[in-house]
Protein backbone atom coordinates (compact mmCIF):
# COMPACT_ATOMS: atom_id res chain seq x y z
CA UNK A 1 0.00 0.00 0.00
CA UNK A 2 1.29 3.53 -1.20
CA UNK A 3 1.52 6.10 1.47
CA UNK A 4 -1.49 8.22 0.18
CA UNK A 5 -3.94 5.16 0.33
CA UNK A 6 -2.61 4.47 4.06
CA UNK A 7 -3.58 7.99 4.75
CA UNK A 8 -7.07 7.86 2.79
CA UNK A 9 -7.41 4.51 4.74
CA UNK A 10 -6.24 5.65 8.60
CA UNK A 11 -8.52 8.52 7.78
CA UNK A 12 -11.65 6.68 6.74
CA UNK A 13 -10.94 4.49 9.93
CA UNK A 14 -10.94 7.24 12.13
CA UNK A 15 -14.25 9.02 10.58
CA UNK A 16 -15.66 5.61 11.27
CA UNK A 17 -14.40 5.66 14.35
CA UNK A 18 -16.75 9.04 15.01
CA UNK A 19 -19.69 8.09 13.20
CA UNK A 20 -18.21 8.40 9.55
CA UNK A 21 -19.23 11.89 7.32
CA UNK A 22 -23.10 12.35 8.71
CA UNK A 23 -21.57 12.30 12.37
CA UNK A 24 -19.09 15.10 11.22
CA UNK A 25 -22.01 17.26 9.82
CA UNK A 26 -24.11 16.84 12.52
CA UNK A 27 -21.21 17.17 15.38
CA UNK A 28 -22.63 19.29 18.29
CA UNK A 29 -18.53 20.90 18.28
CA UNK A 30 -20.12 22.43 14.53
CA UNK A 31 -23.35 23.44 14.91
CA UNK A 32 -24.44 26.23 17.07
CA UNK A 33 -27.77 27.13 18.62
CA UNK A 34 -29.58 24.08 17.52
CA UNK A 35 -32.74 24.66 19.35
CA UNK A 36 -33.95 23.89 22.71
CA UNK A 37 -32.29 22.67 26.10
CA UNK A 38 -32.95 19.87 28.56
CA UNK A 39 -31.34 20.06 31.85
CA UNK A 40 -32.08 16.93 34.11
CA UNK A 41 -31.27 17.19 37.95
CA UNK A 42 -31.34 14.44 39.57
CA UNK A 43 -31.76 14.43 43.59
CA UNK A 44 -30.58 11.31 44.79
CA UNK A 45 -31.56 8.91 47.82
CA UNK A 46 -35.16 9.76 47.61
CA UNK A 47 -36.41 13.04 48.30
CA UNK A 48 -39.15 13.72 50.90
CA UNK A 49 -42.12 14.68 48.14
CA UNK A 50 -44.35 15.14 51.78
CA UNK A 51 -42.07 17.76 53.36
CA UNK A 52 -41.21 18.96 49.56
CA UNK A 53 -44.87 20.28 48.26
CA UNK A 54 -46.42 20.26 51.94
CA UNK A 55 -50.19 19.31 52.46
CA UNK A 56 -50.23 22.06 54.74
CA UNK A 57 -54.31 21.81 55.83
CA UNK A 58 -53.97 18.27 56.19
CA UNK A 59 -54.50 16.58 59.72
CA UNK A 60 -53.33 13.65 58.92
CA UNK A 61 -50.09 14.71 57.49
CA UNK A 62 -49.50 16.15 60.70
CA UNK A 63 -50.34 13.33 62.38
CA UNK A 64 -48.27 10.67 60.72
CA UNK A 65 -45.46 13.31 61.19
CA UNK A 66 -45.55 15.05 64.48
CA UNK A 67 -41.78 15.78 65.30
CA UNK A 68 -40.96 16.33 61.06
CA UNK A 69 -43.45 18.04 59.30
CA UNK A 70 -43.58 21.43 58.38
CA UNK A 71 -45.39 23.85 60.26
CA UNK A 72 -48.52 25.63 58.40
CA UNK A 73 -46.54 29.00 59.06
CA UNK A 74 -43.21 28.28 57.63
CA UNK A 75 -45.15 27.01 54.44
CA UNK A 76 -44.61 28.83 50.91
CA UNK A 77 -48.59 28.54 49.61
CA UNK A 78 -49.25 27.70 46.18
CA UNK A 79 -52.84 27.02 46.67
CA UNK A 80 -55.56 26.53 49.12
CA UNK A 81 -53.98 23.13 50.61
CA UNK A 82 -50.83 22.93 48.71
CA UNK A 83 -47.20 24.98 49.58
CA UNK A 84 -43.90 24.60 49.27
CA UNK A 85 -41.05 23.88 51.56
CA UNK A 86 -39.89 27.44 53.78
CA UNK A 87 -35.95 26.44 51.66
CA UNK A 88 -37.35 26.94 48.27
CA UNK A 89 -37.86 30.42 48.70
CA UNK A 90 -35.66 31.23 46.39
CA UNK A 91 -37.97 29.46 43.18
CA UNK A 92 -40.54 31.69 44.30
CA UNK A 93 -39.89 34.34 42.08
CA UNK A 94 -40.35 31.89 39.41
CA UNK A 95 -44.11 30.36 41.02
CA UNK A 96 -45.21 34.10 40.62
CA UNK A 97 -44.03 34.51 37.45
CA UNK A 98 -45.40 31.75 35.84
CA UNK A 99 -42.32 29.24 35.57
CA UNK A 100 -42.46 26.67 38.05
CA UNK A 101 -44.52 23.64 37.50
CA UNK A 102 -44.93 20.95 40.00
CA UNK A 103 -46.02 17.72 39.49
CA UNK A 104 -47.30 15.58 42.22
CA UNK A 105 -48.15 11.82 43.01
CA UNK A 106 -44.92 11.29 40.26
CA UNK A 107 -44.48 7.30 40.20
CA UNK A 108 -44.89 3.99 38.10
CA UNK A 109 -46.68 0.72 38.38
CA UNK A 110 -45.31 -1.36 41.18
CA UNK A 111 -42.83 0.27 43.01
CA UNK A 112 -40.28 -0.70 43.87
CA UNK A 113 -37.95 0.91 47.46
CA UNK A 114 -34.34 -0.07 46.33
CA UNK A 115 -32.50 3.07 45.36
CA UNK A 116 -30.75 0.87 42.88
CA UNK A 117 -33.79 -0.66 41.16
CA UNK A 118 -35.71 2.40 41.74
CA UNK A 119 -33.07 4.36 39.57
CA UNK A 120 -32.47 2.02 36.78
CA UNK A 121 -36.29 2.33 36.43
CA UNK A 122 -35.99 6.03 35.77
CA UNK A 123 -33.17 6.08 33.79
CA UNK A 124 -34.32 3.80 31.76
CA UNK A 125 -37.89 4.45 31.72
CA UNK A 126 -39.09 0.88 31.99
CA UNK A 127 -40.65 -0.32 35.42
CA UNK A 128 -40.65 -3.81 34.04
CA UNK A 129 -36.51 -3.67 33.97
CA UNK A 130 -36.21 -5.65 30.79
CA UNK A 131 -34.79 -2.00 29.02
CA UNK A 132 -30.72 -1.80 28.68
CA UNK A 133 -30.75 1.20 26.94
CA UNK A 134 -31.27 4.92 29.25
CA UNK A 135 -34.35 7.13 27.80
CA UNK A 136 -31.46 9.96 26.96
CA UNK A 137 -29.73 7.06 25.38
CA UNK A 138 -32.61 6.30 23.10
CA UNK A 139 -33.02 9.99 22.22
CA UNK A 140 -29.03 10.72 21.50
CA UNK A 141 -29.83 7.37 18.90
CA UNK A 142 -33.15 9.07 17.34
CA UNK A 143 -31.44 12.53 17.28
CA UNK A 144 -28.77 10.82 15.75
CA UNK A 145 -25.90 12.49 17.34
CA UNK A 146 -23.24 11.66 20.16
CA UNK A 147 -22.74 14.71 20.95
CA UNK A 148 -26.56 15.64 21.61
CA UNK A 149 -26.04 15.15 25.57
CA UNK A 150 -23.72 14.75 28.10
CA UNK A 151 -23.62 14.21 31.99
CA UNK A 152 -21.51 16.23 34.45
CA UNK A 153 -19.37 14.05 36.32
CA UNK A 154 -16.51 11.35 36.56
CA UNK A 155 -19.00 9.02 35.82
CA UNK A 156 -22.14 8.48 32.94
CA UNK A 157 -25.78 7.37 34.76
CA UNK A 158 -27.53 4.60 32.95
CA UNK A 159 -29.78 6.83 31.76
CA UNK A 160 -27.37 8.17 29.08
CA UNK A 161 -26.31 4.39 28.37
CA UNK A 162 -26.87 3.71 24.44
CA UNK A 163 -26.21 0.26 22.28
CA UNK A 164 -24.67 2.00 19.31
CA UNK A 165 -23.54 5.30 20.64
CA UNK A 166 -21.02 6.14 23.43
CA UNK A 167 -22.40 9.59 24.93
CA UNK A 168 -19.99 11.57 27.03
CA UNK A 169 -19.82 12.45 30.94
CA UNK A 170 -17.70 16.16 31.53
CA UNK A 171 -15.71 15.71 34.55
CA UNK A 172 -13.87 19.38 34.10
CA UNK A 173 -15.54 22.16 31.27
CA UNK A 174 -12.32 23.77 31.95
CA UNK A 175 -10.64 20.45 30.60
CA UNK A 176 -12.64 20.11 27.19
CA UNK A 177 -11.11 18.92 24.08
CA UNK A 178 -11.29 17.25 21.19
CA UNK A 179 -8.88 14.03 21.66
CA UNK A 180 -7.99 11.26 18.90
CA UNK A 181 -6.85 8.35 18.63
CA UNK A 182 -3.29 7.93 19.02
CA UNK A 183 -2.72 5.01 17.71
CA UNK A 184 -4.03 7.59 14.03
CA UNK A 185 -2.68 10.87 15.15
CA UNK A 186 0.21 11.13 12.66
CA UNK A 187 -1.65 9.89 9.85
CA UNK A 188 -4.42 11.95 10.60
CA UNK A 189 -2.55 15.40 10.93
CA UNK A 190 -0.45 14.45 7.84
CA UNK A 191 -4.26 14.12 5.74
CA UNK A 192 -5.07 17.52 6.81
CA UNK A 193 -2.39 18.84 5.05
CA UNK A 194 -2.23 16.52 2.39
CA UNK A 195 -3.50 17.45 -1.36
CA UNK A 196 -6.91 16.34 -2.05
CA UNK A 197 -6.00 15.55 -5.92
CA UNK A 198 -5.28 12.17 -6.19
CA UNK A 199 -7.42 10.35 -4.18
CA UNK A 200 -10.10 7.63 -5.83
CA UNK A 201 -12.64 9.17 -3.93
CA UNK A 202 -12.31 12.84 -4.05
CA UNK A 203 -15.42 13.73 -3.11
CA UNK A 204 -15.89 11.50 0.09
CA UNK A 205 -12.27 12.45 1.33
CA UNK A 206 -13.02 16.31 0.61
CA UNK A 207 -15.82 16.28 2.73
CA UNK A 208 -14.29 14.38 5.67
CA UNK A 209 -11.49 16.37 5.60
CA UNK A 210 -13.45 19.60 5.30
CA UNK A 211 -15.97 18.70 8.08
CA UNK A 212 -13.16 17.74 10.27
CA UNK A 213 -11.61 20.72 9.82
CA UNK A 214 -14.80 22.38 10.81
CA UNK A 215 -14.93 20.19 13.84
CA UNK A 216 -11.31 21.12 14.92
CA UNK A 217 -12.05 24.68 13.89
CA UNK A 218 -14.91 24.80 16.38
CA UNK A 219 -13.38 23.50 18.72
CA UNK A 220 -10.76 25.89 19.33
CA UNK A 221 -14.22 28.28 18.92
CA UNK A 222 -15.53 26.49 22.31
CA UNK A 223 -12.38 26.91 23.97
CA UNK A 224 -12.32 30.35 23.30
CA UNK A 225 -15.92 31.23 23.97
CA UNK A 226 -15.74 29.15 27.53
CA UNK A 227 -12.56 31.25 28.46
CA UNK A 228 -14.24 34.50 27.92
CA UNK A 229 -17.47 33.59 29.59
CA UNK A 230 -18.03 36.02 32.87
CA UNK A 231 -21.10 34.53 35.31
CA UNK A 232 -23.95 36.17 35.00
CA UNK A 233 -24.96 35.52 38.50
CA UNK A 234 -23.01 34.84 41.99
CA UNK A 235 -23.30 31.05 42.34
CA UNK A 236 -23.68 28.95 45.66
CA UNK A 237 -20.76 27.60 47.21
CA UNK A 238 -22.05 23.82 46.38
CA UNK A 239 -21.51 20.57 43.86
CA UNK A 240 -24.47 21.04 42.10
CA UNK A 241 -24.07 25.05 41.83
CA UNK A 242 -20.47 23.97 40.46
CA UNK A 243 -22.11 21.76 37.89
CA UNK A 244 -25.16 24.21 36.29
CA UNK A 245 -22.55 26.73 36.13
CA UNK A 246 -20.76 24.61 34.04
CA UNK A 247 -23.73 23.85 32.25
CA UNK A 248 -24.24 27.80 31.59
CA UNK A 249 -20.72 27.74 30.40
CA UNK A 250 -21.71 25.95 27.60
CA UNK A 251 -24.69 26.86 26.71
CA UNK A 252 -22.81 30.67 26.50
CA UNK A 253 -20.25 28.61 24.35
CA UNK A 254 -22.96 27.23 22.21
CA UNK A 255 -21.79 24.18 21.62
CA UNK A 256 -25.51 22.67 20.57
CA UNK A 257 -25.96 19.65 23.69
CA UNK A 258 -29.51 19.23 23.61
CA UNK A 259 -29.38 17.76 26.88
CA UNK A 260 -27.81 18.27 30.50
CA UNK A 261 -27.72 16.23 33.05
CA UNK A 262 -26.97 17.30 36.54
CA UNK A 263 -26.93 15.95 40.27
CA UNK A 264 -27.82 16.51 43.83
CA UNK A 265 -27.04 13.54 45.96
CA UNK A 266 -27.54 13.25 50.09
CA UNK A 267 -31.91 12.49 49.80
CA UNK A 268 -31.53 9.55 51.58
CA UNK A 269 -32.93 11.73 55.19
CA UNK A 270 -33.52 8.21 57.29
CA UNK A 271 -32.43 10.32 60.20
CA UNK A 272 -32.10 14.16 61.29
CA UNK A 273 -34.23 15.06 58.44
CA UNK A 274 -35.15 18.18 60.19
CA UNK A 275 -31.08 19.68 59.98
CA UNK A 276 -30.48 18.00 56.66
CA UNK A 277 -33.42 18.42 54.40
CA UNK A 278 -33.61 22.12 54.41
CA UNK A 279 -29.95 22.52 53.87
CA UNK A 280 -30.79 20.20 50.59
CA UNK A 281 -33.54 22.17 49.40
CA UNK A 282 -31.53 25.44 50.04
CA UNK A 283 -28.75 24.42 47.53
CA UNK A 284 -31.36 23.55 45.30
CA UNK A 285 -33.68 26.51 45.29
CA UNK A 286 -30.51 29.09 44.90
CA UNK A 287 -28.42 27.07 42.60
CA UNK A 288 -31.53 27.10 39.93
CA UNK A 289 -32.35 30.91 40.75
CA UNK A 290 -28.58 31.28 40.00
CA UNK A 291 -28.78 29.78 37.16
CA UNK A 292 -32.03 30.96 35.69
CA UNK A 293 -29.82 34.63 36.31
CA UNK A 294 -26.46 33.62 34.44
CA UNK A 295 -29.35 32.42 31.66
CA UNK A 296 -31.08 35.64 31.76
CA UNK A 297 -27.16 37.66 31.37
CA UNK A 298 -26.60 35.20 28.50
CA UNK A 299 -29.79 35.71 26.47
CA UNK A 300 -30.55 32.23 26.93
CA UNK A 301 -33.13 32.13 28.91
CA UNK A 302 -35.94 31.03 26.68
CA UNK A 303 -34.06 28.47 25.48
CA UNK A 304 -33.76 26.31 28.63
CA UNK A 305 -36.45 23.82 30.43
CA UNK A 306 -35.04 22.51 34.05
CA UNK A 307 -36.75 19.19 34.82
CA UNK A 308 -35.96 17.66 38.31
CA UNK A 309 -36.96 14.24 39.74
CA UNK A 310 -35.96 11.62 42.77
CA UNK A 311 -36.08 7.71 42.34
CA UNK A 312 -38.40 7.97 44.73
CA UNK A 313 -40.41 9.17 48.06
CA UNK A 314 -40.62 8.93 51.18
CA UNK A 315 -43.03 6.96 53.45
CA UNK A 316 -45.60 8.71 55.31
CA UNK A 317 -44.64 8.08 58.46
CA UNK A 318 -42.07 9.60 60.32
CA UNK A 319 -39.74 6.64 61.98
CA UNK A 320 -38.08 7.04 65.30
CA UNK A 321 -35.16 8.55 63.92
CA UNK A 322 -36.85 12.09 63.01
CA UNK A 323 -36.56 11.03 59.35
CA UNK A 324 -38.16 8.86 56.94
CA UNK A 325 -37.64 5.31 55.24
CA UNK A 326 -37.74 4.27 51.57
CA UNK A 327 -41.20 5.16 49.91
CA UNK A 328 -42.96 5.84 46.73
CA UNK A 329 -44.55 8.23 44.82
CA UNK A 330 -42.89 11.89 44.86
CA UNK A 331 -42.83 15.17 43.14
CA UNK A 332 -40.91 16.10 40.06
CA UNK A 333 -40.23 20.25 39.08
CA UNK A 334 -39.99 21.90 35.96
CA UNK A 335 -38.88 25.42 35.68
CA UNK A 336 -38.28 27.91 32.82
CA UNK A 337 -39.91 30.49 30.54
CA UNK A 338 -41.54 27.54 28.46
CA UNK A 339 -43.21 26.46 31.29
CA UNK A 340 -46.94 26.83 32.15
CA UNK A 341 -46.89 27.28 36.03
CA UNK A 342 -48.85 25.26 38.34
CA UNK A 343 -49.74 21.75 40.14
CA UNK A 344 -49.97 19.36 38.33
CA UNK A 345 -51.13 15.34 39.30
CA UNK A 346 -54.06 14.02 41.03
CA UNK A 347 -53.20 14.54 44.91
CA UNK A 348 -52.56 11.39 46.78
CA UNK A 349 -55.22 10.70 49.53
CA UNK A 350 -53.19 10.37 52.51
CA UNK A 351 -56.14 7.89 54.04
CA UNK A 352 -55.91 5.36 51.60
CA UNK A 353 -52.11 4.41 51.47
CA UNK A 354 -50.11 1.70 49.56
CA UNK A 355 -48.54 -0.35 52.65
CA UNK A 356 -47.84 3.01 54.24
CA UNK A 357 -46.90 4.49 51.49
CA UNK A 358 -48.44 7.66 49.01
CA UNK A 359 -49.95 5.92 45.89
CA UNK A 360 -48.45 7.21 42.48
CA UNK A 361 -50.80 8.98 40.66
CA UNK A 362 -48.91 9.90 37.74
CA UNK A 363 -46.41 8.01 35.56
CA UNK A 364 -43.15 9.73 35.01
CA UNK A 365 -43.16 8.82 31.62
CA UNK A 366 -45.39 11.46 30.74
CA UNK A 367 -42.93 14.20 31.86
CA UNK A 368 -40.03 12.65 30.20
CA UNK A 369 -42.55 12.74 26.68
CA UNK A 370 -44.08 15.96 27.25
CA UNK A 371 -39.98 17.43 27.55
CA UNK A 372 -39.65 15.02 24.56
CA UNK A 373 -42.65 16.23 22.08
CA UNK A 374 -43.40 19.53 23.22
CA UNK A 375 -39.43 21.21 24.18
CA UNK A 376 -37.28 18.71 22.44
CA UNK A 377 -39.12 18.03 19.13
CA UNK A 378 -38.19 14.35 19.38
CA UNK A 379 -41.57 12.02 19.03
CA UNK A 380 -41.56 10.65 22.44
CA UNK A 381 -43.20 6.95 21.34
CA UNK A 382 -39.71 6.73 19.79
CA UNK A 383 -37.98 6.56 22.70
CA UNK A 384 -40.09 5.51 25.17
CA UNK A 385 -41.77 3.15 23.13
CA UNK A 386 -45.11 4.26 23.02
CA UNK A 387 -47.31 7.72 24.02
CA UNK A 388 -48.12 9.02 26.99
CA UNK A 389 -50.80 12.05 27.49
CA UNK A 390 -49.40 15.14 27.91
CA UNK A 391 -50.03 17.12 31.39
CA UNK A 392 -49.56 20.47 29.60
CA UNK A 393 -46.89 21.88 32.23
CA UNK A 394 -44.80 22.90 28.62
CA UNK A 395 -47.02 25.75 27.02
Amino acid sequence: MNRRNFLQNSFFTLAAGFGAPSFLERTALAAAGQGKILVVVQLSGGNDGLNTLVPYTNGAYYAARPSIAISKKDVLPLSSDLGLHPSLKPLMQRWDAGQFAVVQGVGYPNPNRSHFESMAIWHTADPSARESEGWIGRFAETYGDPFCATNFGSSSPRALSANSLILPSIASVDGYQLKLDPKLDAAYKDLLSYPVEGYSDKGKTDLLRQNTLSMLKNTARVQKSLQKYKPGAMYPKNGLANNLRDVARLISADVGLRVYYVQQGGYDTHAAQPEDHPKLLGDLASSLEAFRADLEVQGRTNDVLVVAFSEFGRRVNENASAGTDHGKASVMFALGNGVKGGIYGAAPDLEKLDDGDLRFTTDFRRVYGEAMDKWLNVASNKVLGQSYPNLGFIK
